[in-house]
């Protein structure tokens, strides 16, 4: 297998819409060959062509993750493809808005199907494609009217706690050994948003712990659950042209979008309106210096602590 520094292709679930698309397209803007997972083959190619159209490289693939064939078959396809797969990103952040009390048998079964069932098949596929690498898994958003989905994210976060972690390769004897054993750990954690999914605008943070736990910063991190809160959605006016919210919003005058100060005010002289930081500051690994420096606050390497975070711990917010 590549080195998990040198190869850059890694493999996105659900990429359709949601966090799955906006981490596809936050790691083919970074330089990755992105393989993009989903069910639906159209949505998988309408996210591959964005990646392309942002100057990356991207393939998508059709693959059901409750299916062990689809799941077996889209780790094949990745190695005859590209020869090496650096890490995968399971999102099995699937949305049950049903009420605790008037939830059917049925739903529960797709619930546990959509997020648990799926991460199991994921994880033995790369664990056999891929021993050695990285895995994060996107958990549901938690609910206080909803506590099956924090069931589901319990049952998520102690099978990363439960999981092998990779193996070390210090020396040549440790290097035959690793060779004479088929099946090796994976580095696996879990994300836990703070709510559903809404657009990569929105949802950068979470993208941004997504590619620090899949980097070298995050190398010290296996079996954890992390909390991110993410700011809350836009408005439906928020996603309108200016000129629209101001013909809509009576305390928005048309003129006020359009004057002299507004353009000499903005950062790029065109009267846009400011770049969300995390995405301005860009999504390659040069470039998250702030966001690494506070992961590796969290697993004690500026206090001089070269001991691992316990497994299965829950790391508050990030």
């Amino acid at each position: 297998m590549v080195g998990m520094e040198r190869a850059k292709v890694v493999l996105v679930t659900q990429v359709g819409q949601g966090f799955g698309r906006a981490v596809a397209i936050a790691y083919g803007q970074a330089g990755y060959d992105v393989v993009c997972a989903d069910r639906d083959v159209d949505l998988a190619a309408r996210t591959a062509a964005e990646i392309e159209e942002l100057g990356g490289q991207a393939i998508p693939i059709q693959a059901d993750p409750t299916a062990a064939l689809d799941v077996q078959a889209a780790f094949a396809k990745v190695w005859e493809i590209f020869g090496s797969l650096s890490g995968v990103v399971h999102v099995a952040s699937f949305e049950s808005a049903t009420p605790f009390h008037h939830l059917a048998e049925g739903e529960l079964v797709e619930l546990f199907d959509e997020t648990v069932r799926s991460s199991v098949l994921v994880l033995r596929s790369a664990q056999r494609a891929a021993p050695g690498s990285w895995v994060v898994l996107v958990a549901p958003a938690p609910h206080p009217e909803r506590p099956h989905l924090a069931a589901v994210g319990g049952a998520l976060a102690r099978l990363a706690a439960a999981f092998p972690a990779p193996l070390a390769l210090s020396d040549e004897a440790d290097l035959l050994d690793a060779f004479a054993e088929p099946v090796r750990g994976l580095r696996v954690n879990v994300v836990v948003p703070s709510r559903p999914a809404s657009d990569p605008r929105h949802d950068a943070q979470l993208v941004h712990l997504v590619r620090l736990l899949g980097g070298q910063a995050g190398g010290g991190v296996h079996g954890a659950e992390i909390a991110v809160a993410l700011p809350p959605p836009p408005q439906v006016i928020e996603a309108l042209l200016p000129e629209v919210q101001a013909a809509l919003d009576d305390s928005v005058r048309q003129d006020d979008n359009d004057s002299d100060d507004d353009l000499e005010d903005s950062p790029v002289g065109n009267g846009e309106p400011d770049l969300d930081p995390l995405l301005d500051e860009g999504l390659d690994d040069a470039n998250l210096t702030a966001a690494e420096t506070a992961l590796r606050q969290l697993v004690g390497d500026d206090a001089g602590d070269e001991t691992a975070p316990d497994p299965g711990r829950r790391i508050g917010r990030a």
